[in-house]
Protein backbone atom coordinates (compact mmCIF):
# COMPACT_ATOMS: atom_id res chain seq x y z
CA UNK A 1 0.00 0.00 0.00
CA UNK A 2 1.35 3.48 -1.00
CA UNK A 3 1.21 6.08 1.84
CA UNK A 4 -0.51 9.30 0.60
CA UNK A 5 -0.69 11.39 3.77
CA UNK A 6 2.17 12.73 5.78
CA UNK A 7 1.85 11.84 9.39
CA UNK A 8 2.10 14.82 11.73
CA UNK A 9 3.81 13.84 14.91
CA UNK A 10 2.70 15.61 18.09
CA UNK A 11 5.33 15.40 20.70
CA UNK A 12 4.86 15.88 24.41
CA UNK A 13 6.47 14.40 27.44
CA UNK A 14 3.82 11.80 28.15
CA UNK A 15 3.23 10.49 24.59
CA UNK A 16 6.75 10.11 23.28
CA UNK A 17 8.26 6.83 24.12
CA UNK A 18 11.79 5.94 23.24
CA UNK A 19 12.19 3.02 20.84
CA UNK A 20 15.03 1.08 19.51
CA UNK A 21 15.87 3.84 17.01
CA UNK A 22 15.82 6.82 19.49
CA UNK A 23 18.07 6.98 22.49
CA UNK A 24 16.95 8.60 25.71
CA UNK A 25 19.41 11.45 25.18
CA UNK A 26 18.05 12.13 21.67
CA UNK A 27 14.49 11.99 22.97
CA UNK A 28 15.24 14.54 25.72
CA UNK A 29 17.03 16.81 23.26
CA UNK A 30 14.12 16.71 20.82
CA UNK A 31 11.60 17.44 23.57
CA UNK A 32 13.64 20.42 24.84
CA UNK A 33 13.84 21.91 21.37
CA UNK A 34 10.05 21.79 21.01
CA UNK A 35 9.62 23.24 24.45
CA UNK A 36 12.06 26.07 23.66
CA UNK A 37 10.25 26.98 20.45
CA UNK A 38 6.84 26.94 22.20
CA UNK A 39 8.18 29.18 24.96
CA UNK A 40 9.81 31.53 22.43
CA UNK A 41 6.55 31.92 20.51
CA UNK A 42 4.69 32.63 23.75
CA UNK A 43 7.18 35.28 24.84
CA UNK A 44 7.11 36.86 21.37
CA UNK A 45 3.31 36.98 21.47
CA UNK A 46 3.36 38.56 24.92
CA UNK A 47 5.86 41.20 23.76
CA UNK A 48 3.68 42.04 20.73
CA UNK A 49 0.62 42.30 23.00
CA UNK A 50 2.47 44.60 25.41
CA UNK A 51 3.63 46.81 22.53
CA UNK A 52 0.06 47.02 21.19
CA UNK A 53 -1.23 47.96 24.65
CA UNK A 54 1.49 50.63 25.00
CA UNK A 55 0.63 52.01 21.55
CA UNK A 56 -3.06 52.14 22.47
CA UNK A 57 -2.26 53.89 25.74
CA UNK A 58 -0.09 56.46 23.97
CA UNK A 59 -2.69 56.92 21.23
CA UNK A 60 -5.51 57.26 23.74
CA UNK A 61 -3.73 59.44 26.26
CA UNK A 62 -1.65 61.55 23.87
CA UNK A 63 -3.42 61.61 20.49
CA UNK A 64 -1.85 64.99 19.70
CA UNK A 65 1.46 63.17 19.16
CA UNK A 66 0.28 61.93 15.76
CA UNK A 67 -2.28 64.67 14.90
CA UNK A 68 -1.58 67.74 12.80
CA UNK A 69 -3.63 70.80 13.71
CA UNK A 70 -3.82 74.09 11.83
CA UNK A 71 -0.96 76.50 12.45
CA UNK A 72 -3.35 78.85 14.30
CA UNK A 73 -4.76 76.06 16.48
CA UNK A 74 -3.72 74.40 19.73
CA UNK A 75 -4.02 70.64 20.23
CA UNK A 76 -5.57 69.33 23.45
CA UNK A 77 -5.29 65.66 24.41
CA UNK A 78 -8.57 63.95 25.23
CA UNK A 79 -9.11 60.15 25.46
CA UNK A 80 -8.44 58.77 21.97
CA UNK A 81 -9.19 62.14 20.34
CA UNK A 82 -6.99 65.12 19.53
CA UNK A 83 -9.02 68.30 20.00
CA UNK A 84 -7.71 71.01 17.68
CA UNK A 85 -8.98 74.38 18.94
CA UNK A 86 -8.36 77.60 17.04
CA UNK A 87 -6.52 80.24 19.00
CA UNK A 88 -8.21 83.45 20.11
CA UNK A 89 -8.77 85.77 17.19
CA UNK A 90 -9.40 82.79 14.88
CA UNK A 91 -12.31 80.41 14.31
CA UNK A 92 -12.77 77.18 12.37
CA UNK A 93 -12.51 73.42 12.62
CA UNK A 94 -8.95 73.64 13.94
CA UNK A 95 -7.55 71.20 11.42
CA UNK A 96 -8.18 72.41 7.88
CA UNK A 97 -8.78 76.06 8.67
CA UNK A 98 -8.68 78.68 11.41
CA UNK A 99 -9.99 81.91 9.90
CA UNK A 100 -8.93 85.29 11.26
CA UNK A 101 -11.87 87.19 12.69
CA UNK A 102 -12.83 90.83 12.22
CA UNK A 103 -11.47 91.29 8.70
CA UNK A 104 -13.06 94.18 6.81
CA UNK A 105 -12.34 95.28 3.28
CA UNK A 106 -14.59 98.36 3.22
CA UNK A 107 -14.34 101.15 5.80
CA UNK A 108 -17.63 101.96 7.52
CA UNK A 109 -19.16 105.43 7.75
CA UNK A 110 -21.20 105.01 10.95
CA UNK A 111 -21.80 108.25 12.86
CA UNK A 112 -24.02 109.53 15.63
CA UNK A 113 -26.98 110.40 13.41
CA UNK A 114 -27.20 107.18 11.40
CA UNK A 115 -26.67 106.85 7.69
CA UNK A 116 -26.76 104.39 4.84
CA UNK A 117 -23.81 102.09 5.36
CA UNK A 118 -20.93 101.64 2.96
CA UNK A 119 -21.83 98.38 1.16
CA UNK A 120 -20.28 95.32 2.82
CA UNK A 121 -18.57 97.36 5.57
CA UNK A 122 -20.13 95.05 8.21
CA UNK A 123 -19.34 91.70 6.56
CA UNK A 124 -20.36 89.50 9.52
CA UNK A 125 -23.84 90.98 9.94
CA UNK A 126 -26.60 88.99 8.28
CA UNK A 127 -30.36 88.51 8.11
CA UNK A 128 -32.34 85.63 9.62
CA UNK A 129 -35.70 85.12 7.92
CA UNK A 130 -38.60 83.18 9.41
CA UNK A 131 -41.23 82.04 6.89
CA UNK A 132 -43.94 79.70 8.13
CA UNK A 133 -47.02 78.19 6.51
CA UNK A 134 -49.55 76.05 8.31
CA UNK A 135 -53.03 74.66 7.83
CA UNK A 136 -54.84 75.13 11.13
CA UNK A 137 -58.25 75.43 12.69
CA UNK A 138 -59.59 78.78 13.89
CA UNK A 139 -62.84 78.27 15.75
CA UNK A 140 -64.98 76.38 13.20
CA UNK A 141 -62.88 77.13 10.13
CA UNK A 142 -59.79 75.40 8.78
CA UNK A 143 -57.56 78.01 7.18
CA UNK A 144 -54.14 78.34 5.56
CA UNK A 145 -51.91 80.84 7.38
CA UNK A 146 -48.57 82.38 6.46
CA UNK A 147 -46.22 84.39 8.67
CA UNK A 148 -42.99 86.23 7.88
CA UNK A 149 -40.51 87.84 10.29
CA UNK A 150 -36.88 88.97 10.03
CA UNK A 151 -34.10 89.34 12.59
CA UNK A 152 -30.41 90.12 12.55
CA UNK A 153 -27.62 87.58 12.97
CA UNK A 154 -23.84 87.52 13.17
CA UNK A 155 -21.50 85.00 11.54
CA UNK A 156 -18.88 83.61 13.98
CA UNK A 157 -17.40 80.80 11.86
CA UNK A 158 -18.05 79.24 8.47
CA UNK A 159 -20.88 77.08 9.80
CA UNK A 160 -22.28 79.01 12.77
CA UNK A 161 -24.15 82.24 13.50
CA UNK A 162 -25.60 83.88 16.61
CA UNK A 163 -28.98 85.55 16.95
CA UNK A 164 -31.51 86.40 19.64
CA UNK A 165 -33.36 83.42 21.10
CA UNK A 166 -36.71 85.19 20.79
CA UNK A 167 -36.20 85.26 17.01
CA UNK A 168 -36.54 81.47 17.02
CA UNK A 169 -40.28 81.09 17.17
CA UNK A 170 -42.12 78.28 18.94
CA UNK A 171 -45.37 80.18 18.51
CA UNK A 172 -46.70 83.50 17.26
CA UNK A 173 -49.84 85.60 17.62
CA UNK A 174 -52.23 85.89 14.71
CA UNK A 175 -55.04 88.45 14.65
CA UNK A 176 -58.11 87.37 12.72
CA UNK A 177 -60.35 90.21 11.57
CA UNK A 178 -63.36 87.98 11.08
CA UNK A 179 -63.37 86.75 14.68
CA UNK A 180 -61.73 90.00 15.79
CA UNK A 181 -59.37 88.36 18.22
CA UNK A 182 -55.86 86.94 18.54
CA UNK A 183 -54.99 83.29 18.13
CA UNK A 184 -51.77 81.62 19.26
CA UNK A 185 -50.28 79.61 16.41
CA UNK A 186 -47.79 76.89 17.38
CA UNK A 187 -44.72 76.56 15.18
CA UNK A 188 -44.02 72.88 14.53
CA UNK A 189 -42.73 70.74 11.68
CA UNK A 190 -45.50 69.92 9.22
CA UNK A 191 -46.04 68.98 5.56
CA UNK A 192 -44.86 72.42 4.48
CA UNK A 193 -41.87 72.45 6.82
CA UNK A 194 -40.28 69.05 7.56
CA UNK A 195 -37.12 70.61 9.07
CA UNK A 196 -35.51 73.86 10.26
CA UNK A 197 -34.04 74.50 6.83
CA UNK A 198 -37.54 74.94 5.40
CA UNK A 199 -38.54 77.49 8.07
CA UNK A 200 -35.43 79.65 8.52
CA UNK A 201 -32.98 81.17 6.06
CA UNK A 202 -29.78 83.08 6.84
CA UNK A 203 -28.25 85.51 4.37
CA UNK A 204 -24.74 86.99 4.39
CA UNK A 205 -22.80 89.12 1.94
CA UNK A 206 -25.64 91.61 1.68
CA UNK A 207 -26.10 95.38 1.87
CA UNK A 208 -29.79 95.39 0.94
CA UNK A 209 -32.75 93.76 2.60
CA UNK A 210 -33.36 90.35 1.04
CA UNK A 211 -36.46 90.46 -1.11
CA UNK A 212 -37.74 89.35 -4.49
CA UNK A 213 -36.37 91.17 -7.56
CA UNK A 214 -33.58 92.79 -5.51
CA UNK A 215 -30.06 92.57 -6.92
CA UNK A 216 -27.96 90.54 -4.45
CA UNK A 217 -24.72 89.88 -6.33
CA UNK A 218 -22.68 88.56 -3.40
CA UNK A 219 -25.33 86.97 -1.20
CA UNK A 220 -24.67 83.61 0.47
CA UNK A 221 -27.34 81.43 2.00
CA UNK A 222 -26.75 79.32 5.10
CA UNK A 223 -28.81 76.11 5.02
CA UNK A 224 -29.94 75.65 8.62
CA UNK A 225 -28.93 72.34 10.19
CA UNK A 226 -29.77 72.93 13.84
CA UNK A 227 -30.81 75.66 16.25
CA UNK A 228 -29.63 75.68 19.85
CA UNK A 229 -31.51 78.03 22.17
CA UNK A 230 -29.77 78.78 25.46
CA UNK A 231 -31.15 76.31 28.03
CA UNK A 232 -31.90 79.12 30.50
CA UNK A 233 -33.66 81.43 28.05
CA UNK A 234 -36.75 83.03 29.60
CA UNK A 235 -39.35 83.99 26.99
CA UNK A 236 -41.06 86.39 29.42
CA UNK A 237 -38.08 88.39 30.71
CA UNK A 238 -35.84 87.74 27.67
CA UNK A 239 -32.98 86.82 29.99
CA UNK A 240 -30.33 84.68 28.19
CA UNK A 241 -31.78 85.86 24.88
CA UNK A 242 -29.24 84.12 22.67
CA UNK A 243 -29.32 81.22 20.20
CA UNK A 244 -26.80 79.39 18.01
CA UNK A 245 -27.67 78.49 14.42
CA UNK A 246 -25.53 75.88 12.64
CA UNK A 247 -25.40 75.27 8.89
CA UNK A 248 -25.30 72.22 6.68
CA UNK A 249 -22.96 74.04 4.31
CA UNK A 250 -19.92 76.25 4.80
CA UNK A 251 -20.16 79.97 4.15
CA UNK A 252 -17.31 81.11 1.90
CA UNK A 253 -15.29 83.95 3.34
CA UNK A 254 -14.44 86.63 0.80
CA UNK A 255 -14.36 90.42 0.38
CA UNK A 256 -18.06 90.66 1.20
CA UNK A 257 -18.54 88.07 3.94
CA UNK A 258 -16.33 87.57 7.00
CA UNK A 259 -16.63 86.28 10.56
CA UNK A 260 -16.92 88.51 13.61
CA UNK A 261 -14.59 88.51 16.58
CA UNK A 262 -16.04 87.48 19.93
CA UNK A 263 -14.89 88.72 23.36
CA UNK A 264 -11.77 86.88 24.50
CA UNK A 265 -11.80 84.88 27.72
CA UNK A 266 -9.52 87.45 29.32
CA UNK A 267 -12.25 90.09 29.08
CA UNK A 268 -14.22 90.81 32.24
CA UNK A 269 -17.78 89.63 32.66
CA UNK A 270 -18.79 93.30 32.45
CA UNK A 271 -17.56 93.57 28.87
CA UNK A 272 -18.26 95.89 27.17
CA UNK A 273 -17.66 98.38 29.93
CA UNK A 274 -18.91 101.94 30.05
CA UNK A 275 -15.65 103.39 28.71
CA UNK A 276 -16.34 101.77 25.32
CA UNK A 277 -18.12 104.80 23.89
CA UNK A 278 -17.48 103.74 20.32
CA UNK A 279 -20.17 101.16 19.70
CA UNK A 280 -21.74 100.43 16.33
CA UNK A 281 -24.71 98.55 14.96
CA UNK A 282 -25.94 97.93 11.43
CA UNK A 283 -29.34 96.76 10.22
CA UNK A 284 -32.48 97.43 8.25
CA UNK A 285 -35.07 98.53 10.80
CA UNK A 286 -35.59 100.89 13.68
CA UNK A 287 -37.28 98.01 15.39
CA UNK A 288 -39.03 100.06 18.04
CA UNK A 289 -40.93 101.75 15.21
CA UNK A 290 -41.44 98.57 13.11
CA UNK A 291 -39.85 100.42 10.22
CA UNK A 292 -37.87 98.66 7.50
CA UNK A 293 -35.30 100.32 5.28
CA UNK A 294 -34.34 98.21 2.28
CA UNK A 295 -30.81 99.64 2.31
CA UNK A 296 -28.59 98.74 5.23
CA UNK A 297 -27.79 101.62 7.56
CA UNK A 298 -25.36 101.91 10.46
CA UNK A 299 -25.17 104.14 13.51
CA UNK A 300 -22.80 104.91 16.33
CA UNK A 301 -24.15 104.17 19.80
CA UNK A 302 -22.97 104.67 23.35
CA UNK A 303 -22.74 102.14 26.19
CA UNK A 304 -25.05 103.57 28.85
CA UNK A 305 -25.21 103.17 32.58
CA UNK A 306 -27.67 100.36 33.19
CA UNK A 307 -30.04 102.74 34.98
CA UNK A 308 -30.82 104.31 31.58
CA UNK A 309 -32.59 101.07 30.57
CA UNK A 310 -34.41 100.40 33.81
CA UNK A 311 -37.70 101.65 32.34
CA UNK A 312 -37.33 99.92 28.97
CA UNK A 313 -40.28 97.51 28.80
CA UNK A 314 -40.68 97.63 32.57
CA UNK A 315 -42.49 94.29 32.76
CA UNK A 316 -39.24 92.51 31.83
CA UNK A 317 -36.93 91.79 34.77
CA UNK A 318 -33.37 92.97 34.08
CA UNK A 319 -30.22 90.98 34.84
CA UNK A 320 -27.30 93.34 34.28
CA UNK A 321 -24.77 90.53 34.70
CA UNK A 322 -26.04 89.06 31.45
CA UNK A 323 -27.38 92.20 29.78
CA UNK A 324 -26.24 95.76 29.17
CA UNK A 325 -27.71 99.04 28.04
CA UNK A 326 -26.82 101.09 24.96
CA UNK A 327 -28.42 103.90 23.01
CA UNK A 328 -27.91 106.98 20.88
CA UNK A 329 -24.54 108.66 20.94
CA UNK A 330 -25.65 112.24 20.43
CA UNK A 331 -23.81 114.98 22.32
CA UNK A 332 -26.42 117.59 21.31
CA UNK A 333 -29.39 115.63 22.60
CA UNK A 334 -31.11 115.45 19.23
CA UNK A 335 -33.29 112.52 18.24
CA UNK A 336 -32.71 110.45 15.13
CA UNK A 337 -35.13 108.46 13.04
CA UNK A 338 -32.81 105.43 13.09
CA UNK A 339 -31.61 104.24 16.46
CA UNK A 340 -31.16 100.45 16.39
CA UNK A 341 -30.56 97.53 14.10
CA UNK A 342 -32.73 94.44 13.96
CA UNK A 343 -33.50 92.18 16.91
CA UNK A 344 -30.61 89.76 17.10
CA UNK A 345 -28.24 92.24 15.41
CA UNK A 346 -24.73 92.40 16.87
CA UNK A 347 -23.41 95.49 18.63
CA UNK A 348 -19.71 96.00 17.84
CA UNK A 349 -17.04 97.83 19.81
CA UNK A 350 -13.55 98.65 18.62
CA UNK A 351 -10.97 96.71 20.61
CA UNK A 352 -7.56 95.06 20.30
CA UNK A 353 -7.34 91.41 19.23
CA UNK A 354 -3.84 89.92 18.85
CA UNK A 355 -2.33 93.38 18.58
CA UNK A 356 -4.79 94.56 15.89
CA UNK A 357 -7.75 96.90 16.18
CA UNK A 358 -10.87 94.87 15.43
CA UNK A 359 -14.63 95.28 15.72
CA UNK A 360 -15.77 92.81 18.38
CA UNK A 361 -19.37 91.56 18.59
CA UNK A 362 -20.22 92.26 22.22
CA UNK A 363 -24.02 92.19 22.34
CA UNK A 364 -27.20 91.07 20.58
CA UNK A 365 -30.15 93.45 20.43
CA UNK A 366 -32.84 91.96 22.66
CA UNK A 367 -35.51 94.66 23.18
CA UNK A 368 -35.86 98.43 23.05
CA UNK A 369 -38.13 101.46 22.87
CA UNK A 370 -39.33 103.50 19.87
CA UNK A 371 -36.77 105.82 18.37
CA UNK A 372 -38.72 108.94 19.37
CA UNK A 373 -38.01 108.21 23.04
CA UNK A 374 -35.19 110.39 24.32
CA UNK A 375 -31.80 108.65 24.10
CA UNK A 376 -33.59 105.57 22.62
CA UNK A 377 -32.11 103.09 25.13
CA UNK A 378 -32.08 99.38 24.32
CA UNK A 379 -31.20 96.19 26.17
CA UNK A 380 -28.55 93.88 24.70
CA UNK A 381 -27.57 90.32 25.60
CA UNK A 382 -23.98 90.37 26.91
CA UNK A 383 -22.07 87.90 24.69
CA UNK A 384 -19.03 87.71 27.00
CA UNK A 385 -21.10 85.76 29.53
CA UNK A 386 -21.73 82.98 27.02
CA UNK A 387 -18.29 82.47 25.46
CA UNK A 388 -17.75 78.92 26.76
CA UNK A 389 -21.27 77.86 25.78
CA UNK A 390 -20.82 79.31 22.30
CA UNK A 391 -17.46 77.59 21.75
CA UNK A 392 -18.80 74.24 22.96
CA UNK A 393 -21.82 74.33 20.65
CA UNK A 394 -20.23 75.84 17.54
CA UNK A 395 -17.61 73.17 16.85
CA UNK A 396 -17.72 71.23 13.62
Amino acid sequence: MIETEKEIEVINESDIKPNSNITKKEYESKFMRHRFFALSYSIFGIIILILVIIALIITGAYPCVHTKCHEHATCFNTPFYADCVCKEGFAGDGRDHCDECGITNFKHNANDTGSGSVPYSWPATGILEFMYTTLTKLEQERVLLYNYEACGAVLINRKTALTAAHCIRTEYSYFDWYYYKYFVINVTFNNFHPNFESIYSLYFGINKFVNYYVDLPHVQLGDVKDIIIHPEYNKVTYENDIAIVTFLNEINLDRYTQIACLPTKEKSNNYPEKNHNKAFIAGYSSVGDSYIDYNQYNIRLDIYNNSMCQDVQQYRTKNWNRQFCAGEYDPHGNLTSQCHGDYGSPLYVLDEINGKQKYVATGLLSYDVPCDVEHAPAVYTRISMYTDWIIENSRY
